[in-house]
């Protein structure tokens, strides 16, 4: 699982950095960098899967992955750079991402230098490409194949560029959910598949966590195809949203229109198309339909992740991602919220949890993990010296949620 991602000059991230969890929660106001975050970690993840030594994309930088993403009050030499740290079983992986401006009279040139440290045993594996002669692609892993690894090595190695290459991010909108938004390229309408025929022709399931979309636009067709073709992940589908609406009965393709059904009690089974459900519904429904994969990628970031969510559904929603991640075996999450119903979920793993503030000044984001905030308050006599526990070695500050929501409505959340 990764445990630490760091940002360096990406927007508004000049130096930021997140050790993450299983579930990592991204507090902090409007305009305070949280989808900068999310975009940065998709923006690399996206290189690096470019990177992949067996595609056939181009691995060469251009101006356009640079100069639109780096900060704008930073100097020309400053570069773009992201660094992660990821652990497997008894091995560590270090990894280092740095995008520069080759020449500054010629801003097209955009070079790149990667650097992979393989912590094994005393003495680490350093790799590095781009160090003793500028390159403009992006080639370590393709390096890698010539080193002088361990099949244990390779494998890892491997595990860990498949890990990197796919975390994806979502900000879904129930206009897209519902079927009744399509996104555009170009100005034109991308025209909806159909992945049960897709699937007779290559017998290859879907990649449900890229074909979703980030605002969602092909979920009805995705759970069209898993209804149709996917048994055991139609039924934990199923599973997760009896769970959130007690009344929910299934899904009903009716005339190839995805209809939701549902136990109105003795015999009254309605269903309806997807513009009659709520927001909310749809939006479990997309979670659901992640949390059901057979496959998950190694990070899913979900953006205003209570948008639609009744309250007293919050609990059983973040128990279905706790459920997926396993402690980060499988998958982790990295969510944002403005509201105070998700932030005190996490009353008891404030460690957890980040608070981002823009500073107007340098317009950049400063970034305060919230069990280290939150700990003066002990001086001030908000909280008592009995909350704060040992775990593993730290100190963690262990607030009621009622306690944790009142310090948000007082606004000292926002103030940390």
């Amino acid at each position: 699982m990764f445990k630490l991602i760091k940002l360096s000059n990406y927007r508004t991230h000049v130096e930021t950095a997140l050790h993450l969890k299983d579930i990592t929660l991204i507090i902090g106001s409007n305009n305070s960098g949280k989808s900068n975050l999310l975009n940065g970690l998709h923006y690399f993840s996206t290189l690096v899967s470019a990177a992949f030594p067996e595609s056939g994309k181009s691995k060469e930088l251009r101006k356009g992955n640079y100069f639109r993403h780096k900060h704008s009050l930073s100097s020309s030499d400053v570069p773009l750079c992201f660094y992660c740290e990821w652990e497997k079983g008894h091995i560590k992986i270090t990894y280092e991402l740095r995008l520069y401006c080759m020449e500054q009279s010629s801003p097209d040139q955009i070079g790149c230098k990667e650097k992979i440290v393989i912590h094994r045993d005393s003495v680490p594996k350093i790799f590095l490409h781009g160090y003793e002669e500028a390159s403009r692609e992006m080639l370590l892993r393709t390096k890698l194949k010539n080193e002088n690894l361990s099949p244990d090595e390779i494998s890892i190695t491997n595990t860990f560029f498949r890990s990197l290459s796919f975390l994806y991010y979502y900000h879904f909108q129930p206009s897209f959910l519902k079927g009744s938004a399509s996104p555009l390229i170009r100005g034109n309408i991308i025209e909806k598949k159909n992945y049960s025929e897709e699937f007779a022709r290559s017998g290859k399931f879907p990649n449900i966590s890229a074909e979703l979309g980030r605002e969602g636009a092909n979920f009805l067709e995705l759970v069209r195809f898993i209804k149709e073709k996917d048994e055991i992940g139609y039924g934990k589908f199923l599973g997760y949203l009896k769970r959130f609406v007690k009344s929910f009965n299934g899904i009903i393709i009716d005339r190839n229109i995805t209809k939701w059904q549902f136990d109105m009690g003795g015999n009254s089974f309605p269903y309806f198309e997807s513009g009659d459900v709520s927001d909310g519904l749809v939006k479990a429904g997309a979670v659901a339909l992640l949390c059901a994969m057979r496959n998950p990628p190694a990070i899913i970031m979900i953006e205003e992740i209570e948008n639609g969510i009744n309250q007293k559904n919050v609990s059983e929603f973040l128990s279905w991602l706790e459920g997926v991640s396993e402690g980060g075996k499988n998958t982790q999450f990295i969510l944002t919220t403005h509201s105070p119903s998700v932030i005190r979920e996490f009353s008891g793993r404030l460690d957890s949890v980040y608070n981002l503030h823009l500073r107007a000044k340098d317009y950049r984001t400063t970034v305060t993990n919230l069990n280290d905030a939150i700990k003066p308050l002990v001086n001030m006599g908000r909280i008592k010296e009995e909350d704060i526990a040992e775990r593993d070695g730290k100190e963690i500050v262990q607030v009621s949620p009622y306690e944790l929501t009142e310090l948000f409505y007082d606004g000292i959340l926002g103030e940390i």
